[in-house]
Parts: C-alpha cells; structure tokens; sequence
C-alpha cells in the first residue's frame, strides 16, 4: 500500500479533528437521537513520492520520471479538505455510524467505515465496523515507467474492524483489522526499460492482496483536572500481498498526547515504526525495507458562537519513509486550517 499506511493517511489527515476523550471511542450518549460532525476547510501538502498520484481531492506527484535510479522529486498543491461522521444513538446505548471518526484521525488511520458500537458500562465499549475507501487513493499503473507520463489508477480497500475500548473498566484499547487491497490496473515493471522485468518480475511486484493489523493502547491521565491524556500504542501488521517483494510485515510505536483547556483542545502524535519485505524488489536487486518517523499537531479552538457547536480546526504534520532504496523514499510537510460543526444533542 504505496509505502505501507503512511501515505494513505497522509493524503487524507488534512482537516481530520480530533476527540475531548483522549483518543478513544467517544462515549455513547444516554438520550437517543441523531448526532455527528462535519469538517470542512483547505489544505496545502508538499510530496515527495514516486509511488503516489493524490487522490479525488487532491491531484499531485510528478506524472514522469527519467529513471528508476532517481530519487522523489518534489510536488505541491492546494486542495479542499471534507470529512465528517453521522451517528444514531439508540435508547439501550447501540449506536450506529458512518463516515470517518475523530478517532481514526488522531490515531494516524485515514478510513472510513459503517457500523455499530455498544456501551456495556464496567465491561467496555464494543465496536464493530465495515472498513471502505472514503475517498480512494490514486496511483500509478506502473510507478516504474521511465520517460513517459505514468497513468493514475485506484487503490480501494474493504474490510472489517473489531474494537474494544476500555476493557473490563480498564484504560486499554485493542483494535483488530483485516482489510482487502485492491489496484484498479496493475501494470507494475511493464514500462521500465533499464532493466529488464519479464513476467516473473512483474508478478513479485503485484500490489493487490490481504492486510492484517493489531494494535494495543493504553490510556494514561496524568495530573489533576483530567486535562492532560497520554496514550502509548504499539500496531503490528501483516500484508500478504500477491507480489512477494512487497509483503512482509510493519511495526509502529506511537505516542499520542492531548491538553484540554478551556474552550480549546491540542493533540499531538509521534510515531516511528519500520516495514520489512519478504523478498528482493527485482528492479533493484534488493529488499526495500524502510524506516518512518511521523510528527503531527492539531489544535480545535471553540468559536463564541452557535452553542459551541462551531470549532476552528487546524493541522500541521511532517513525515518520511527512508526506504533503503532510494526510488522508494517518501517525504511530505502538510498544513490546513478549516471548521468542525458539531450537530444533534452536545
């Protein structure tokens, strides 16, 4: 999935807002009815990627390169940002939902989902979803092709996530996931020409295939007044994709902090983790294994009016892929600033 999940996310983090509950499932209301958020706003990202083509609200990366010897040049735009979730609390504390949820934002995954979530009070809260591309991302049929303009194809994934938060009163959080990765056109190796890639060499480097993730968190809140969260999470993932050069196995240690002050909330995140491939990449002769480091901040500030329902929003996040092969290297700075409304019972 272009360098692992980084980029996905990177691509669809702009404008996403984060939860006053300290990265977790936010709490399920008593009273039923109909609920959710809508952001909306602008962002600007630079990319450096040979993998990457935007996606339906943003149109970016170099169409050409000269050889698969190069390193990412660099690529910028403006682009719109939209996200939101609607929910539906029912009177025994079900919930349904669907969209993106704050907390998908803030813990680095860009998806969106339907499905139903249930508060079972000292035994937690239970979540089940349908996992789907909100917007899918694009990339290119064959990222290898020297000199000519590359043409963009769709990455769409489906799948399923299982939740529990809070368990049996406790501050941990466990997700599990499976998701099916599908390209659109899979042309991988047809179009290089400085090194020969047969029909063996095309089908190691297939993109298409299953993933398979674990994560495991723990909520800290240290000091008085419940305005200082602190939460550690460690994920390991599983691609078992059809091209054997790019499965293997990913790791992502992270931490997520967030202050609550009065009318405004700041939530940060750091995560680093690596990604190691079963096989050689056949175009380079070796394995492109690779090392990320991610940063990113967000502030939502309570704007004086409507009730409170209105927050301005905004975002800063810088991350890299170091890839030991330099075709593979990933860079991107992303900055936005939009509104959040908030609608049904606060």
């Amino acid at each position: 999935m272009k360098r692992g999940r980084m980029l996905a996310l990177l691509l669809a983090v702009g404008g996403n807002a984060a939860t006053p509950f300290a990265l977790a499932i936010e709490p399920i209301p008593d009273t039923s009815g109909w609920r959710g958020f809508v952001v909306g706003g602008a962002g600007y990202t630079d990319l450096k990627s040979n993998l990457v083509a935007g996606n339906g609200l943003l149109d970016i990366g170099r169409d050409t390169i000269n050889s698969v010897g190069d390193a990412a040049q660099s690529d910028d735009a403006l682009h719109p940002i939209f996200t939101g979730e609607v929910n539906y609390t029912f009177g025994n504390r079900w919930q349904a939902f669907l969209g993106t949820s704050l907390e998908d934002a803030v813990t680095l995954d860009g998806v969106a989902q339907v499905g139903l979530r249930r508060d079972r009070g000292a035994t937690g809260v239970l979540q089940g979803g349908v996992l789907f591309s909100g917007v899918p991302t694009d990339v290119w049929e064959d990222p290898y092709a020297e000199g000519v303009p590359r043409d963009e194809t769709d990455r769409d994934s489906t799948g399923l996530r299982v939740q529990w938060d809070r368990i049996l009163g406790s501050a941990f959080e466990i997700t599990l996931s499976y998701r099916d990765i599908e390209i659109d056109t899979e042309r991988s190796g047809r179009g290089v020409i400085s090194v020969t890639c047969d029909a063996a060499c095309r089908t190691l480097l297939r993109r298409d295939g299953e993933q398979f993730a674990g994560a495991l968190s723990y909520l800290f809140t240290p000091g008085q007044g419940n305005r200082h969260f602190l939460r550690p999470l460690l994920r390991y993932t599983t691609h078992d994709l059809d091209g054997e050069a790019l499965s293997g196995e990913s790791y992502q240690l992270q931490l997520s902090y967030s202050y609550r002050g009065e009318g405004y909330l700041v939530v940060s995140n750091v995560a680093v983790g690596g990604r190691d491939y079963d096989s050689a990449n056949p175009i380079f002769g070796r394995k492109t294994d690779s090392d990320r480091l991610v940063v990113d901040a967000t502030l939502l500030y309570r704007l004086p009016f409507a009730s409170g329902r209105w927050q301005a929003v905004g975002t800063v996040l810088w991350g890299e892929d170091d890839s030991d092969v330099d075709f593979h290297d990933n860079e991107v700075f992303h900055v936005s600033l939009g509104a959040m409304y908030r609608f049904g019972s606060l």
